[in-house]
């Protein structure tokens, strides 16, 4: 029974919160706004081809390019993060 206890204790002090853009925010955002994404590319100031592949799913989103996201779609910045549990 200790050993149970002993165990949740550790694995818990092993992990972490881990916030990253999410790929269904960003196409959600787009339709929400009646966007394509050349138009949001355009008002966020990121090339049309990579903003694809980031609405998409096919390449993480640098956490530096939010802020364009926020302004350009005109969403809050939580809007487009999702917390996740990830191994420290």
């Amino acid at each position: 029974m200790s050993f149970m206890h002993d165990f949740t204790v550790h694995y818990h002090e092993k992990c972490e919160d881990v916030e990253f853009i999410v790929p269904e925010r960003i196409r959600e955002a787009c339709i929400f706004r009646g966007y394509t994404y050349k138009e949001a590319a355009e008002l966020c100031g990121i090339e049309y081809r990579q903003f694809g592949r980031y609405a998409n799913g096919h390449e993480e989103m640098p956490d530096e390019l939010i802020f364009k996201l926020m302004k350009g779609l005109r969403f809050p910045k939580k809007f487009f993060y999702q917390i996740k549990w990830g191994r420290v």
